[in-house]
């Protein structure tokens, strides 16, 4: 059984992509709220704006304006987003990728795309 997380961000920047992962996390109540944002920098303005910070990021690696490793990069520096759990989510199959996402402390997983019940089931609630 699925613990429910009460907020994720899936930042990817291919509309269907989203749509199917939005669905796929709604049919098994991943979490009760999930925020959609098309590319990192405007993850990183609605992180700057929240009250109350996600769960848990999934992050595309290849997005316009601001990339995933940008967005990483980014939050690394900043306490207070550093921490948050982030699942790569990526249809990049490059080994070079997958090494380069373990240097980044707050990667807890490298998930291929399209993104399964399979996937999900695997994920873990965060503790404090």
């Amino acid at each position: 059984m699925l613990h429910q997380l009460s907020k994720v961000y899936l930042i990817e920047d291919d509309a269907v992509t989203t749509f199917l992962i939005k669905t796929l996390m709604e049919k098994f109540s991943f979490a009760s709220e999930i925020l959609t944002y098309s590319n990192g920098a405007e993850a990183l303005d609605a992180l700057q704006k929240a009250i109350e910070f996600p769960e848990l990021l999934f992050l595309d690696l290849n997005m316009p304006i601001m990339d995933g490793w940008q967005f990483l990069e980014t939050i690394q520096n900043i306490p207070q987003f550093s921490k948050i759990p982030t699942y790569i989510l990526t249809s990049s199959v490059d080994p070079s990728d997958k090494s380069k996402s373990e240097t980044y402390p707050n990667v807890v997983g490298y998930l291929t795309k399209p993104l399964s019940k399979k996937d999900l089931s695997t994920i873990q609630k965060p503790t404090e």
